[in-house]
This record gives C-alpha cells, structure tokens and sequence, in this order.
C-alpha cells in the first residue's frame, strides 16, 4: 500500500515567497536594465548569479512525501530522496514543529529549506513547507531529515515502514 502526502506551503511560508519572488525579478529586471545603459560586465554577472541561486531554491521545493512498505520517497521539484526502510533509525513527529537555525539555505522562500541545526536532531537536512508540523526521520550514518507532514496518516505510515526494520 502507497500513502501519499502533498505538502502545502503555509500561509507565511507562502506570503515570503511571493514577496521575495517579485522583489528577486524586479532586481534581477534593474540590473539588466542597469547593463543595457552602462555595459558593466559585473551587472550582468550579478543577474545571472541571482537567477542561479533562485532557480536552485526553487528546485529543493518539496512536493509530497510517498511512503510505501519499503522505503520513504520525498520528492523535490528536480529530484527524489529515497529512503530505505533498512535506513531508518527512528521516526518522530513534532506537531509543533522546532526550533532550527540555519546553516546554508533558504529560511522561508519556498519553505526551509537547506541545512539547518536544532536541540531535537542536530544538524539536518530541512524541507520544511509547514513549520508548525514536522517529523525528523533519523537514520543511520546519515545526516536527519526533517520534512512537513499535513496528514497523521503519511506520518502513521512512516512508522510502519520504520518498524519493519
């Protein structure tokens, strides 16, 4: 059996993204803007290096988390994390959510997303979409992952594939 959970943005994580998406485009807008008067090569290195690090926020987004009886898939825009059952340590939900502190990544455009520290697992992977209800996947000789979960049910069928380990 297959449980899938899409993950919505929540209400601020939504309001930063878009605040910072037009403020990102009407930078990136003024520097060409700026470069089509003056010809300053570093202008259009500027825009292009924003355009980049945008592109590649936008690619971590996480869309849903699919759980199935062997392993645990979240799926990103551009890519899949897949993990094993074999690899699961433990499984905790914090309805909530915790206290994390960013190392390198986007902390609200698009979500949390990046690496990320906090008391409760140490330094992690972050693809948060909702902060207020998240769940840690620990596994063994890897960095934790914490990802949102919307519904009880993804996170009931986490336990399961973590518990046939």
């Amino acid at each position: 059996m297959e449980t899938t959970n899409f993950l919505p943005l929540s209400a601020a994580i939504k309001s930063i993204t878009i605040i910072a998406t037009f403020i990102i485009l009407g930078g990136i807008a003024l520097l060409v803007h700026e470069w089509m008067k003056l010809h300053l090569p570093y202008l259009l290195l500027v825009a292009a290096l924003l355009a980049v690090v945008t592109l590649a926020t936008i690619c971590m987004f996480p869309r849903k988390v699919v759980v199935n009886q062997t392993d645990i898939n979240i799926h990103l825009l551009a890519w899949k994390i897949n993990i094993p059952a074999d690899e699961i340590v433990k499984i905790e939900h914090y309805p909530h959510g915790i206290d994390s502190r960013r190392i390198v990544g986007a902390g609200g455009y698009f979500g949390n997303l990046g690496l990320f520290t906090s008391k409760e697992c140490g330094k992690h992977l972050s693809l948060i979409t909702d902060p207020m209800d998240v769940c840690i996947i620990t596994r063994k000789d890897k960095m934790p992952i914490v990802v949102s979960v919307a519904d009880y049910s993804v996170f009931n069928a986490m336990v399961e594939v973590q518990e046939k380990n």
